[in-house]
């Protein structure tokens, strides 16, 4: 459904980017706090209109030259009609963003415009945007230049599937980052159910965890550590899953401990003594180890 936000850090400070409040923008002196709320990205709201209860969900924000941009959700519950914007700063603080609208990918019975991401290896190498979400899964399109960013001219063949939902019984797969470390690509993703009441959750196993797959090349094709074809075969492998008190870990992204230099998996959750509703997530983390070139939460 949404990706609970994505983690910026710039000269000392960690900067949280998060869903609803036309994106929450808080910040502190390390991940596990204290976070101080500093106000909405889009104060005004956004210039795409749904429909009244619409939602701005999951932010993500990168950056080329001295520009920072942020493409966002707007949609639903159960909607696939959905739009990404995109809006941009000089500055990572609230009141200082532009906002430009729905970027202008196409709509299409065959994928949800929800949950975007920007990756890029260095800036020499090619720009991939990804999203997506339920339907066909995570999309991919190559973008040619920064105004791509702002204002996408393609066609929808140009978009591809790369993690897909095709089986006969497929799980919910949705807010995919990549990542590059060592010889090998990595897209993480959601699957499983998300934000259920207690009274609606699904059977233990189907609610929301984490999966990864790996690739030599950027566009894939991915697989998992069983080597399953994560676009044609569902494949997936699980690093994060309900344990304990902790339930439905997702909407997750990852980030380079300024520190130590190793890189962390950050995530929503909420604890099944406290309750289960979007309202009451908690935001975690913890250190991802890669020893074996497969990416493990310890």
């Amino acid at each position: 459904m949404k990706k609970s936000g994505i983690i910026i850090y710039e000269d000392g400070v960690y900067w949280r980017f998060t869903t609803s409040g036309n994106v929450s923008i808080a910040t502190a002196p390390s991940l596990s706090g204290p976070w101080q709320y500093r106000g909405a990205l889009l104060p005004q709201g956004t210039k795409i209109f749904l429909r009244d209860d619409q939602d701005i969900w999951a932010p993500s924000i990168s950056k080329r030259d001295n520009l920072y941009y942020c493409h966002y959700s707007v949609s639903y519950i159960y909607s696939q009609h959905s739009e990404i914007g995109v809006a941009t700063s000089t500055s990572l603080e609230p009141g200082k963003w532009t906002d430009h609208g729905a970027i202008g990918f196409p709509q299409s019975l065959r994928y949800n415009l929800i949950d975007p991401y920007v990756f890029q290896e260095d800036p020499k190498s090619p720009t991939y945007f990804t999203f997506g979400s339920f339907w066909t899964g995570i999309q991919q399109v190559e973008m040619n230049d920064n105004q791509q960013l702002i204002a996408w001219v393609g066609q929808e063949n140009d978009i591809q599937t790369i993690v897909g939902n095709t089986t006969v019984h497929p799980a919910v797969v949705e807010g995919a980052t990549m990542h590059k470390f060592d010889n090998f690509y990595y897209i993480l993703f959601s699957v499983g159910q998300c934000c259920r009441e207690e009274n609606d959750l699904v059977p233990p196993g189907d609610e929301y965890h984490i999966a990864v797959c790996r690739s030599n090349s950027s566009t894939g094709p991915y697989i998992d550590r069983d080597g399953k074809d994560c676009r044609a075969e569902n494949g997936g492998t699980t690093i994060l899953a309900s344990h304990g008190d902790i339930y439905a870990p997702g909407g997750q992204g990852v980030i380079t401990d300024p520190e130590t230099g190793k890189m962390m998996l950050y995530y929503h959750y909420v604890r099944r003594s406290i309750g289960y509703t979007a309202e009451k997530f908690f935001f975690g983390y913890n250190y991802l180890d890669f020893n074996d070139g497969w990416p493990v939460v310890v």
